[in-house]
């Protein structure tokens, strides 16, 4: 059977999450590099933490280990490297998978668990690392203007995606996925309007710039968001339970926000922010 439409206060406490996300994100751009850095870290680990406990995976510490370990690295490629080269992260995960590959020594699993494993521990590492982009993108000349436009319009899409679902459920974007088709289109737009709307009151990226960068993250974010969804039908079609609600709904947001940022940090770099 298909599962029941969430209750409007668990809709609406994602609302909120998101907003506080969002909010954090915004507010740290402009804080000490440091202070930033350490605010991502935290969200780094809370998606890690989310998604082992979310996906259950054969040896949950080496896949949670592999997350962290990329984790670390990839935040201090982008801190601290001089000259400034992302190209690091290529051996961080390079690293991180090593930490996957050794901790699975210690596992006497069957093939097909270790191999259910090691992509989880794979997915993960990419995942975590994933979140530093919007680190390096502060390195860059007019990066936080960048930055702000981009979460502005990610944080808007998911937020008004989920405020959708709060009043216009159905019709369900799948049968087995407690989510509105009307909030997932409508959110990708709105965050495109809200991006122009930035580009008009921040001294940085132009507002056409700023729009066509906003459709892009904002139909980037909301897929991130609904990836928690399908993830978790999955697990329940395979009869492995449900997840825990605070992480039932909480991870959608950090997906996405992870899933966007090296789509923040690749636009801005080479569309929004070049010519500033």
């Amino acid at each position: 059977m298909p599962p029941p439409t969430p209750r409007r206060l668990a809709s609406a406490a994602v609302v909120v999450w998101v907003l506080l996300v969002t909010c954090g994100i915004l507010f740290g751009a402009g804080l000490d590099r440091l202070v930033f850095t350490a605010g991502i870290a935290g969200l780094q680990v809370l998606t890690v933490v989310g998604y082992v406990l979310h996906r259950r995976p054969p040896g949950p510490f080496v896949v949670a280990g592999a997350g962290l370990v990329a984790a670390l690295g990839a935040d201090l490629v982008m801190l601290y490297t001089d000259p400034f080269d992302p190209g690091g992260l290529v051996y961080v995960l390079a690293g991180a998978f090593g930490v996957a590959v050794i901790g699975q020594f210690f596992r006497g699993e069957a093939r097909e668990k270790l191999t259910v494993s090691m992509g989880a521990a794979a997915y993960l590492a990419v995942l975590a690392a994933a979140y530093s982009g919007f680190i390096g993108l502060l390195r860059h000349p007019g990066g936080q203007a960048a930055l702000w436009t981009c979460v502005i319009a990610a944080g808007t899409a998911v937020m008004t995606a989920r405020a959708i679902d709060l009043t216009i459920p159905k019709p369900r974007i799948n049968r087995q996925v407690p989510r509105g088709a009307f909030g997932v289109v409508i959110g990708g737009m709105v965050g495109t309007a809200a991006a122009a709307y930035a580009g008009v009151l921040l001294d940085g990226p132009t507002p056409d710039k700023a729009a066509m960068g906003g459709l892009v993250i904002g139909l980037v974010a909301v897929l991130g968001d609904l990836s928690a969804g399908y993830s978790h039908a999955g697990r329940r079609i395979d009869g492995d339970g449900v997840a825990p609600w605070p992480v039932r709904h909480g991870l959608g947001p950090l997906l996405a926000f992870a899933t966007v940022a090296p789509v923040v940090y690749l636009l801005s770099v080479y569309y929004i922010v070049r010519g500033l």
